[in-house]
């Protein structure tokens, strides 16, 4: 129970947040872990506020601004831990969630990448949602194909693992979504969960990344979630273009009446791929047409 877990915590103009955030993971019931900050370029106090901090298991690093993918994959690459965890600079932990996870890995011995469920909040602090997604691997390896059942920010992954597929990819026609990208090469290694506890405070403002690249998230999504379907039922790059209005050399004008018909024939395919594994629950099947049906008739 007393693993090491090496926390990363990727900071740029934080200011505002960070104090709180760096507090939740002090406070964890789970003592053994380093806290590797780093700060990517901020031009606020981020530093300043980082540096007040004195706490052995805190260890800070700066550098030029990097982007996300590869500031995560600076920090996987010095971390010392046998488990990873993930915050970001404005979300909260509460207490137990370091120590709920860990556990959670000892349990599993498959595990590769666990998540919690989470309460949404707002930039000033008001809460206005909850998460509420599957827990088990069976549902999440289905799921993980049409939509992201993960919060980025409570995942803790298997170090190892993680390290031997290469960390967050840094190609950037895949950022964003960093993370939708990496579960899809994770769930080959092992098993995925979430806790069905809300173990998080996770914030979704104005300023946040979710809102500010929310076009080029769409974008990256649909193209992922393309390919996942591409691999999953085998379908030639005609077939491809009509159903998901894809430009190709060969492929015609198709009208929406037409494009409806086929995703109906392509949502059996889906169906009878889930039929096959009953214990897939029905909430994962219902999250699935839901995307499909965001990403065909956009």
């Amino acid at each position: 129970m007393n693993t090491l877990v090496s926390i990363i915590l990727p900071v740029f103009n934080g200011e505002t947040t960070i104090s709180d955030s760096i507090e939740s993971l002090l406070s964890q019931t789970h003592k053994n872990f380093e806290l590797i900050i780093i700060n990517d370029g901020s031009s606020d106090d981020s530093l300043k506020i980082i540096n007040q901090f004195k706490d052995i298991r805190i260890k800070v690093y700066s550098q030029n601004n990097s982007g996300l993918a590869k500031t995560l994959n600076y920090g996987i690459e010095i971390a010392c831990g046998e488990l990873i965890a993930r915050q970001d600079q404005d979300d909260i932990s509460f207490p137990t969630r370091i120590e709920r996870q860990v556990q959670r890995f000892n349990e599993n011995k498959k595990l590769v990448l666990l998540g919690t469920n989470s309460m949404v909040i707002d930039e000033n602090d008001q809460l206005t949602d909850k998460t509420k997604f599957p827990t088990r691997n069976i549902d999440l390896q289905f799921l993980v194909n049409f939509y992201n059942p993960f919060i980025h920010t409570s995942v803790m992954m298997k170090a190892e693992d993680l390290k031997r597929i290469g960390g967050y990819s840094i190609d950037i026609s895949n950022q964003p979504p960093e993370d939708f990208e990496l579960w899809n090469r994770l769930k080959h290694e092992g098993e995925l969960e979430n806790l069905k506890d809300y173990l998080v405070l996770y914030r979704k403002s104005k300023s946040g990344m979710s809102n500010n690249y929310k076009n080029i998230i769409a974008v990256n999504y649909r193209k992922l979630v393309i390919q996942n379907m591409k691999n999953l039922f085998n379908l030639d790059d005609q077939y491809l273009g009509i159903l998901f209005d894809l430009q190709f050399t060969n492929t015609k004008q198709i009208n929406r009446i037409t494009r409806i018909k086929l995703f109906l024939k392509f949502l059996v395919k889906v169906l009878k791929s889930w039929s096959k594994s009953k214990s897939v629950g029905v909430n994962s099947f219902y999250y699935t047409l839901r995307m499909l049906g965001k990403i065909v008739l956009k």
